[in-house]
């Protein structure tokens, strides 16, 4: 167990990727605050990217479900789902039809989790008659309150939610930089340390991490559109199937482990090195196939042969977990136990 683990992975991967998720959260905001008044065509492009690239962003740190993620609600503020009642589309209705104005960035914070994140804001942004969409069609110099009767208040709202995305990725950056107290004990556990008190504590947590976001990827994200075989496929249960950004979303969870633990610099006995190598062939197998389906997921679940690199993909989720669980867990001498998605 390399005694400067905490440090590798805070430094090596847990600081730059909650930066860079606050500020492409940021860059999106400051997108919408420029293309709402004045939509284009070409905007909407950018709009777009500007999304997926949040999307990615969130995605290589959303297995990191421990300490300032779970505090303060934040996991659930960046990313209420899976949403089986549909909580995400009736509230965001309800709130664009509602009387009041559009809250802004800082009075949303207040209000439903189901209402704040990248769910809500895909929603908005790709519905049938979402923003992107009718922002696309506007003519040159066109008033944005003549494209449709609710532009104007969903582009705001949109605007809220990107700028809310950001101040929660803020507030992460700072719990998890070097004078945050979680990211210092994470980095440095001591004995009367009331969070890590040693490296192998630390490995626990992280071992704990990707076992529980391989879990969640193969059982919440894939099984559900897999469903019992190709003539019982649904698209519609992967996340970010509006934007056609699923594929793109799991492939950078899968990297964003696959990064997370090189960066630990684990050193194994001479007769369990093959474990290394094995858990990062079967994680960079698994980049691989879901970067090589790029269509959206309506259109590879429609076909049988992309439709079995799904199931590939699943298989190779499942390796790498039993990889991680069964292997890598006993070589540090770390116990599970339970996880984060007990009790979903």
């Amino acid at each position: 167990m390399p005694p400067t683990l905490g440090s590798n992975l805070v430094q090596g991967y847990i600081q730059p990727s909650m930066q860079h998720f606050q500020e492409t959260a940021h860059q999106l905001n400051q997108r919408l605050q420029a293309w709402c008044p004045k939509p284009s065509a070409a905007g909407a492009e950018t709009i777009h990217d500007a999304f997926a690239e949040v999307v990615r962003a969130w995605s290589r740190i959303e297995f990191l479900r421990f300490g300032p993620l779970v505090a303060a609600t934040r996991f659930e503020r960046i990313y209420f789902w899976p949403d089986p009642r549909g909580i995400t589309l009736r509230q965001v209705q309800g709130l664009l039809a509602g009387a009041e104005p559009i809250p802004n960035a800082e009075a949303l914070a207040s209000h439903s989790v189901a209402v704040q994140g990248l769910p809500a804001l895909e929603y908005v942004l790709y519905r049938q008659g979402g923003i992107l969409a009718i922002g696309a069609q506007a003519t040159p110099d066109q008033e944005s309150s003549t494209l449709s009767a609710d532009f104007d208040g969903a582009c705001a709202y949109a605007t809220s939610v990107s700028g809310n995305l950001a101040s929660v990725g803020a507030e992460l950056v700072q719990a998890w930089s070097e004078e945050g107290p979680y990211g210092k004990q994470f980095s440095n556990p001591t004995p009367d340390s009331p969070l890590y008190r040693s490296p192998q504590e630390v490995a626990a947590e992280a071992i704990k991490a990707l076992s529980t976001g391989l879990q969640f990827a193969h059982d919440i994200k894939l099984m559900p559109v897999l469903g019992k075989g190709f003539k019982q496929a649904k698209a519609t249960r992967a996340p970010f199937w509006r934007s056609g950004l699923s594929t793109e979303a799991m492939a950078a969870s899968v990297e964003g482990m696959l990064q997370f633990y090189q960066a630990g610099g684990y050193i194994y006995s001479d007769d369990e090195t093959w474990i290394d190598q094995n858990l990062r062939d079967e994680l960079k197998r698994g980049v691989d196939n879901f970067k090589s389906l790029r269509q959206p997921m309506q259109q590879l679940t429609e076909g049988e042969d992309s439709y079995r690199r799904l199931t590939l993909a699943a298989l190779l989720l499942e390796n790498a977990k039993s990889i991680v669980d069964q292997r890598m867990a006993p070589a540090f001498g770390v116990r599970l136990g339970f996880n984060a998605l007990d009790g979903d």
